[in-house]
């Protein structure tokens, strides 16, 4: 079997509710640049760089892409793979060119696709990076007689709701992150180096999935390593988001570790802290830790709003003690992103509802480690579904 993906079908419903919205709003085009947004209509991903790149939604709800020539063959490769969603492609030569590429999409915008106006998920018109710099395609296009947009939180609110091929590609995810942290686990051994471990696991994981897949091929990036400590070893646990290790593995460490590969563009998140060998203190906290995310999971259901389940986990903490040890809020969205809407966080006033997938992550930082796991959660009717299945244990 090849590695699943959200349907050719799905793609272009998607296309045809985000249209729909833009009507509503008096828009009958949609111009896209960001990664993230492209992808969510078309499966179909490039390497984004200083030279402009966008897709466009027509009038007649087709899609036109306006690429570099660079990605020419890439494009066509992927735009094959995803089931040809995009009907039409044109290529300017390279940036920033005799001409530049916002007044070439502008002539495109103007003559080809001939909006009455247009939403855009970036009114520049181009990613500024990579030192980009350029003309601001939303002005341009104001001079030629067509009003623009922002297209706002309309693909956001899209995305927090998962549907069931999306869910499923996250599922699938949560099986490799499991099989992941297994074999890392297996492969624990003082004085071996956090990476050392990480590499050798994802080696083994990958050559599984590559079975199974018959090529596994993320569609958004390439083969990296899918499991990792991320740096939380030892004393540097406590930083939730430390990046290397300074050491290699002693008795009685605290470590972080968690996967989530890439399956059709989709995450899944599952961390979990271990002991590596006997540490009181360290499983003290642990299974303080372990109490805060009990009091997040009693909370989970359709209706609760994110605010209150990260409230009680304050309190929680509070009775407990722990709360001076707290560094960040209760969870967040996840999907495409590994962060998204909603984030568990008593700023953030949403409500949960059937569809959306989180993470529950409360954490403990102090100078005897890092303790925090993360599972992925499916909201449903009825309360939640954990997607990531793995123990507990320390």
């Amino acid at each position: 079997m090849s590695v699943p993906k959200v349907s050719r079908e799905e793609l272009l419903s998607r296309v045809e509710a985000l249209a729909n919205k833009a009507n509503n709003l008096g828009y009958d085009a949609i111009y896209l640049t960001k990664p993230t947004n492209i992808f969510y209509l078309t499966n179909v991903s490039i390497i984004p760089t200083e030279r402009p790149f966008s897709v466009i939604i027509g009038p007649d709800r087709n899609l036109v892409a306006f690429s570099p020539y660079v990605e020419k063959d890439h494009l066509e490769y992927r735009n094959s793979l995803a089931g040809n969603v995009i009907s039409q492609v044109y290529y300017y030569f390279d940036y920033p060119g005799e001409k530049h590429p916002m007044n070439i999409v502008k002539e495109l915008i103007k003559k080809e696709i001939k909006p009455k106006a247009m939403l855009m998920d970036n009114l520049l018109g181009a990613n500024p990076i990579w030192g980009y710099s350029g003309p601001n395609l939303s002005e341009l296009l104001s001079k030629e007689g067509i009003p623009t947009g922002d297209v706002g939180g309309l693909i956001d609110e899209m995305r927090l709701f998962k549907s069931s091929e999306e869910i499923e590609l996250i599922k699938e995810s949560a099986y490799w992150a499991s099989k992941a942290i297994e074999s890392s686990i297996s492969l624990l051994e003082e004085n071996r180096w956090d990476w050392e471990i990480a590499f050798e696991a994802s080696r083994k994981t990958v050559y599984e999935m590559n079975g199974k897949y018959k090529p596994y091929m993320p569609l958004r990036g390439s083969i990296e390593p899918i499991v990792g400590f991320r740096g939380q070893v030892g004393e540097f646990s406590s930083y939730p988001h430390a990046l290397v290790s300074e050491r290699p593995l002693r008795k009685g460490d605290v470590l972080g570790i968690g996967s989530g590969p890439e399956i059709g563009g989709y995450f899944a998140e599952l961390e979990r802290t271990l002991i590596f060998g006997k540490n009181e203190k360290a499983a003290t906290y642990f299974n303080k830790m372990l109490k805060l995310r009990e009091e997040a999971f009693n909370l989970l259901a359709p209706g609760r709003k994110v605010s209150e389940i990260d409230g009680a986990v304050r309190k929680k903490a509070k009775e407990m003690g722990v709360d001076a040890f707290l560094k960040h809020h209760t969870g967040h969205g996840i999907g495409l992103e590994g962060h998204e809407p909603p984030l568990l966080d008593v700023g953030y006033d949403f409500e949960l509802k059937p569809g959306i997938v989180i993470t529950i992550e409360p954490g403990i930082y102090n100078k005897y480690g890092g303790f925090r796991h993360s599972d992925t959660v499916l909201i449903t009717k009825s309360g939640f579904e954990m997607l990531t299945k793995y123990p507990d244990h320390q």
